[in-house]
């Protein structure tokens, strides 16, 4: 068995503050198939931080009989730390080792009561916002701007290792030795993903907002809201994502939210429609202690698809009530809408919460 120590300069990760990265274990796998039962792993490679340098440890099964050392060794590194970062680890690299250290009749206990954090999990949750072809590793480091030396994947050094088992050469070995390092090095840079789970949280303060008119597709003018924020973690890259409703472009420490504004007459419906009559010729509902003063012949009780009142104006979608009142275009409608007033404009905290809701609804894909 090789056990391959470097230490490296640490590349410069820009949530290395806000994440568990102090006490963390990177972790990455290599195997030759995708079945525990019948496949086997023949390089395992690790890396944590130590005196502001990164330690990478790169176990190296030189024969499928070494499996059993390497695994153990990863077992003696990993029993220390209690953050594990992997990208796809929680679906692939950790099931794969408790199903091989059970078949090895090794101890399992060393992965209980750990802090397991999956890059490729945050990375998916985003996939609306990034509007990259997939998640995999290598797209989203070229995605941050990130080179890496290694041009194979996972499965083609399956070959690679079999050829070398039969016939151990220097080249083959530095080759799955890269594609390894770069693995772990690439999920350190990664790191910056989490810049977009702040940013998201709540991680931004609005600090404009303005309604102008922009011209449509068809050649008509509307209003636009532009809310504009300041974002506490920079990003790595810049975004743009838009739906028929919200569009958002977010780039450093910037975020901009462009909103149409709706203008006409929409309906506020009452909850409590059977304490109502709707009167027919004004379009409108009205309580039945003013009732009385209206001929019964104008007048019919209110149905819950009737009892509502008219207003007339300019409107912000929105879909779940996150301002009030909430008004709609018709019963029962998907979009909901509150009603733009000059006075709101300088009111952040509404704006606060509108932006978070906006980004719910991005991320969604709805």
């Amino acid at each position: 068995m090789k056990n391959i120590k470097k230490s490296n300069n640490l590349p410069k990760v820009p949530a290395a503050d806000t994440h568990p990265f102090q006490d963390a274990l990177f972790l990455d796998i290599e195997t030759t198939g995708f079945s525990a039962a019948r496949n086997h792993i023949y390089q395992i490679g690790a890396a944590y931080l130590q005196n502001d340098a990164l330690i990478t440890r790169q176990l190296f099964a030189e024969t499928p009989q070494e499996e059993a050392q390497v695994i153990t060794a990863l077992h003696h590194l990993l029993e220390p730390f209690h953050t594990v970062i992997t990208f796809h680890g929680s679906h692939f690299d950790l099931p794969f080792l408790k199903k091989r250290s059970r078949h090895l009749k090794l101890r399992t206990s060393v992965y209980d009561n750990k802090n397991y954090v999956d890059l490729c999990t945050l990375a998916r949750s985003y996939k609306h916002i990034f509007g990259l072809e997939n998640s995999r590793q290598k797209t989203l480091e070229a995605f941050l701007g990130h080179t890496r030396t290694d041009t194979y994947s996972g499965g083609d050094l399956i070959k690679v290792y079999e050829s070398y088992v039969r016939q151990p050469q220097e080249e083959a070995l530095a080759q799955m030795l890269q594609h390894n390092l770069d693995d772990l090095t690439g999920m350190v840079q990664l790191l910056a993903l989490s810049a977009y789970d702040h940013f998201f949280q709540g991680g931004f303060t609005p600090d404009t907002c303005s309604v102008s008119t922009y011209r449509r597709m068809d050649g008509s003018q509307g209003k636009e809201l532009t809310l504009s924020c300041q974002i506490r973690e920079p990003l790595p890259a810049a975004v743009s994502c838009k739906n028929d409703f919200f569009y958002l472009h977010a780039a450093d420490s910037r975020a901009v939210f462009s909103v149409p504004l709706l203008e006409g007459t929409l309906k506020y419906f009452y909850p409590d429609y059977k304490n109502y009559y709707y009167l027919p010729q004004e379009d409108t509902a009205i309580h039945k202690s003013v009732a009385f003063y209206v001929d019964a012949a104008h007048r019919q009780k209110a149905k819950a698809a009737n009892c509502y009142s008219k207003k007339t104006g300019c409107f912000l979608p929105q879909y779940q009530e996150v301002v009030t009142p909430a008004l709609y275009a018709e019963y029962k409608g998907k979009i909901l809408y509150f009603e733009w007033t000059d006075e709101r404009c300088r009111d952040f905290e509404l704006w606060k919460r509108y932006g978070m809701h906006v980004l719910g609804v991005l991320k969604s894909g709805k």
